[in-house]
């Protein structure tokens, strides 16, 4: 089950669910204020009707990262960085399994972004640390678990024809740029990843 693919109709003031399945559509003429003013914005486009095959955009509008899935293989998608090196794939069929850059194995995607048990949130582990995604403010956020003040280190938004990841310099420095690269495609692709 994804806890993201249900309950936001009733979140999104009336618009249609997103095509996505896990984002809330922001209008267009959304002003959310900034998470702070240090965040660097990942924009997800170029595709059609999946974020499956999609062109991820950095600041300046540089191309970072390619979302692929091939014809030949449909049943893996493959993350590419700027200089065509894997950083990440997906294989879907048939339980779905992710390998990341220098693991070396492969893990199941619902051990990796595992639900929590009350299904509010998204928990995955990087470096020995948790941290989460869960819906807030018409966003899924991250943000560190195990804290007594959490503050958001990043959120997935759908705005018209794109995705935006948007990170603070904090998770940056914490080296979750690739894996939220990979949760927002996780979480944004409609797929069932339990």
């Amino acid at each position: 089950m994804n806890p993201y693919g249900q309950g936001w109709q009733g979140q999104q003031g009336g618009a249609a669910p997103s095509i996505f399945g896990a984002l809330p559509s922001l209008p267009a003429s959304s002003n959310s204020r900034p998470l702070q003013g240090d965040t660097v914005t990942f924009q997800f486009t170029n595709f059609k009707t999946t974020i499956l095959n999609s062109t991820v955009y950095g600041p300046q509008q540089r191309t970072c990262y390619r979302i692929v899935t091939e014809d030949s293989a449909p049943a893996c998608t493959i993350f590419k960085d700027n200089e065509s090196r894997n950083i990440a794939m997906i294989q879907w069929q048939p339980n779905v399994q992710l390998e990341t850059r220098g693991s070396g194995s492969r893990v199941r995607v619902r051990d990796w972004l595992r639900l929590s048990s009350d299904q509010s949130r998204r928990v995955m582990d990087i470096g020995g640390v948790q941290y989460a995604w869960a819906p807030m403010e018409g966003f899924i956020c991250l943000y560190k678990v195990q804290t007594s003040a959490p503050k958001v280190l990043g959120r997935i938004a759908r705005v018209p024809n794109m995705v935006t990841l948007e990170l603070t310099q904090e998770a940056m420095q914490l080296g979750l740029l690739e894996p939220s690269l990979t949760a927002t495609v996780l979480l944004s692709c409609g797929h069932n990843i339990d």
